[in-house]
C-alpha cells in the first residue's frame, strides 16, 4: 500500500478522536492561566523564604550546640551577622589573687635573738625554766637554750614552711620541748604549737619521754623526733634507747602519727645479782690471816651486760686483795673493785679473790656490789640494784 494512504488513515483517526474528546475538555481561558501563574509564584516565594531561614538557623544551632566562646557566633550568609553580648573576664591582678601564706622559715640566729612564747614546764621546773614571753639573746634565756639545728616543714599545709626547733632547759640535767614557730602577716615570730616535750609535758596524756636529741623534717608536713626514756642526769644518760617518733598538726595541736609508742626493756639497764660464799680467814705463820673469796654474779636481764662488769668489795682498806680469776683490779680505787667481761642474758660469772688481813679479823658482814660500766667509767643504771653480803668468819 502506498505511504500516503497511511497518512490519510492517521489523519482521519485523529480527527475522529478530537471530535469525541472536545465535548469533555474545557479550555482554561486567560483568567485560569493567570491564577495558575500566581499560585506557582507564591509557592516559589515560600520555598525561597524557607530556604533562607534554614540557611540562617543552621549555623546558629550549630553554634549553640558547641557552646559559646570569646569569638562569638559564626556570621550568617547574606545580611548583617547576629550579635551576642558577652562579658569579658576580669583581669587577674595582685590585689584580686589569693594572698600567699607568711614565710615561716626562720633562721636559728633570728630565733636566738627574738622574744618567743614558751609553753609552761612540768611541775618542779617552772621556777628554773622560763616560760611565757621569753626574750632570747644569742640562743639563750637563763637556763633555757636552743639546741641543735632547726627543721623546716610545712606542718599546716598552707604552702609555706614553718620552723621546728628543739629547746633544752638545764637546771639539773636537761628537760626538753620541741616547738614550731611561724610568722604572722606583720612578720612577727609566733609559736604555732608544741610538738612534744619531756618529763610530763604532754599534760593529761603523760609521756615516757625523758630525753630528746634531734628533730628532722618528715614526709607530707610531718615532724620526726629522736627521743629516749632516761633523763640525761645523774649517770642515766647512756641508758636511753633512741626512737624516732613522728608527729603531725591536726589544725589545733600536734599528735603522734607514727613510730613506736613505748620503749620496752632497755639493753642499757642492768639487772645483776651478786652473791658471795662465806669468807673464812685462817692464821698464817707470819701473823697475818688469809682466805679465799668466791663471788658469783648473775645477769637477770633480757640482754647481755652492757660495757664491762664491775664488782666492788666492801672489805677493810687495810686488807690486801689479789685477783685469782674473772676480772682485773682497778688500781687506787676504793672500795676495791675489778672489771670483767660482759655476762650474757640469764648467765653467770664467777670471780675468785685471795684476801689477806694484817691481824685477826672480827666476825663481820660486809657489802658487795655489781654493776656495768661504759668506756668513760660511768655506770649504767640498774633496774633494781641490791648489794650482796660477804660473811667474814675465823677458821
Amino acid at each position: 500500500m502506498p505511504d500516503f494512504a497511511d497518512d490519510d488513515l492517521l489523519t482521519s483517526a485523529f480527527a475522529d478522536f478530537n471530535s469525541e474528546a472536545s465535548t469533555y475538555v474545557k479550555p482554561a481561558g486567560t483568567t485560569a492561566a493567570r491564577a495558575t501563574v500566581q499560585h506557582r509564584r507564591k509557592v516559589r516565594t515560600i520555598a525561597a523564604s524557607t530556604l533562607a531561614a534554614l540557611a540562617i538557623a543552621t549555623p546558629m544551632a550549630a553554634y549553640a550546640a558547641s557552646g559559646s566562646d570569646s569569638n562569638g557566633p559564626p556570621a550568617t550568609p547574606g545580611g548583617s551577622p547576629s550579635v551576642v553580648q558577652t562579658t569579658p573576664a576580669a583581669p587577674t591582678t595582685e590585689a584580686s589573687a589569693t594572698p600567699s601564706a607568711p614565710d615561716g622559715r626562720i633562721s636559728k640566729a633570728d630565733l636566738g635573738n627574738a622574744t618567743l612564747s614558751i609553753p609552761s614546764w612540768p611541775k618542779g621546773f617552772a621556777e628554773s625554766c622560763p616560760h611565757g614571753s621569753v626574750k632570747f639573746s644569742n640562743g639563750k634565756a637563763g637556763a633555757l637554750k636552743l639546741q641543735g639545728e632547726p627543721a623546716y616543714v610545712d606542718v599546716d599545709h598552707d604552702g609555706a614552711q614553718e620552723t621546728v626547733m628543739l629547746l633544752a632547759c638545764s637546771p639539773q640535767g636537761d628537760d626538753f620541748k620541741v616547738l614550731t614557730f611561724d610568722r604572722d602577716t606583720t612578720g612577727t615570730i609566733v609559736t604555732l604549737g608544741q610538738v612534744v616535750g619531756s618529763a610530763g609535758n604532754e599534760g593529761k596524756q603523760g609521756t615516757d619521754i625523758e630525753t630528746i636529741w634531734e628533730v628532722q623534717a618528715g614526709d607530707d608536713g610531718q615532724v620526726k623526733v629522736d627521743v629516749g626514756e632516761y633523763r640525761p642526769c645523774c649517770g642515766a644518760a647512756q641508758a636511753s634507747q633512741h626512737q624516732w617518733r613522728t608527729y603531725g598538726w591536726n589544725g589545733t595541736a600536734f599528735t603522734q602519727t607514727g613510730g613506736p609508742t613505748t620503749f620496752g626493756p632497755s639493753p642499757y639497764v642492768t639487772d645483776l645479782t651478786p652473791t658471795a660464799d662465806k669468807l673464812t680467814m685462817t692464821a698464817t705463820g707470819s701473823g697475818t690471816w688469809q682466805g679465799t673469796l668466791k663471788v658469783t654474779v648473775r645477769n637477770n636481764a633480757q640482754f647481755a651486760t652492757p660495757g664491762k662488769l664491775r664488782v666492788a668489795l666492801g672489805l677493810p682498806d687495810t686488807w690486801t686483795i689479789q685477783v685469782v680469776s674473772g676480772c682485773t683490779i682497778q688500781p687506787d680505787v676504793l672500795p676495791v673493785a675489778c672489771l670483767g667481761g660482759s655476762i650474757p642474758a640469764g648467765g653467770t660469772k664467777v670471780l675468785t679473790f685471795k684476801v689477806t688481813a694484817p691481824a685477826a679479823p672480827e666476825q663481820a658482814e660486809r657489802s658487795l656490789w655489781a654493776s656495768a660500766q661504759d668506756d668513760k667509767g660511768a655506770d649504767y643504771p640498774a633496774r633494781d640494784e641490791k648489794p650482796g653480803k660477804i660473811q667474814i668468819v675465823q677458821g
